[in-house]
């Protein structure tokens, strides 16, 4: 599963260009009403909307061959967030994986990630590739897994439990949670309840759901 665009909204639309533009040095396209950033062959639109509660969850993927380099560009622009002593962050068992994670507007918990599966990808420049993951919230996280199962043929990735649940691949994952859960690895806020719009690419195409209040799934 690959992830083509997300769509969230923020208040202060020209923060969050400046904060794309100048400090993660990323294509931003300015209109009046929103940005598009590009993020790789994925684009992050960010419209102008109101204030909402909790936060969005946004993955970026980079090469692993890249991640040292990253971490030291990276560091110098944004405050990383550690976990235990090191701001070097593990995946969870089985993902093969070193995150840098950092707040980005409005809150934002933004993520710059590495997958041991990425790694014949070229090595140019210290920008992601990618959207690797959206995080959201929903009332039964077991349920939608199996519409994601059944409606857009998209696997669930370990580990799953009754309050967490990755799907999709490394190339691509849909994070779902618990509305009750707080995001790792802050631990003090709840996922947004706020407009969210994702487009994928999935084995069964031509196919829209809206997965909670706030988020809704298009696979094109």
């Amino acid at each position: 599963m690959k992830i083509f665009s997300a769509r969230i909204t923020v208040q202060d639309l020209v923060a969050a260009a400046t904060f794309y533009r100048d400090v993660l040095q990323l294509p931003v396209d300015e209109r009046a009403e929103y940005i598009v950033v590009t993020i790789g062959y994925s684009r992050l639109i960010v419209e102008k909307g109101s204030a909402f509660s909790g936060v969005h969850h946004l993955a970026f993927g980079i090469a692993p061959a890249k991640f040292d380099r990253i971490r030291d560009w990276l560091s110098k622009r944004v405050t990383l967030i550690s976990v235990g002593d090191s701001n070097v962050v593990g995946g969870p068992e089985g993902w093969h994986s070193r995150s840098l994670y950092f707040i980005g507007p409005e809150g934002i918990i933004l993520e710059y990630i590495a997958h041991d599966e990425y790694s014949g990808l070229p090595l140019v420049g210290p920008q992601p590739f990618s959207i690797a993951e959206v995080g959201f919230a929903v009332e039964d996280v077991k349920a939608t897994v199996e519409v994601l199962a059944a409606d857009f043929g998209l696997p669930p990735f370990p580990p799953q439990t009754d309050t967490f649940a990755p799907v999709g691949s490394p190339d691509g994952l849909l994070i779902i949670v618990d509305g009750n859960r707080l995001w790792f690895p802050t631990l003090d806020i709840h996922a947004a309840r706020s407009p969210l719009m994702i487009e994928i690419d999935a084995p069964v195409r031509a196919r829209t759901h809206s997965l909670s209040e706030w988020t809704t799934l298009v696979s094109l």
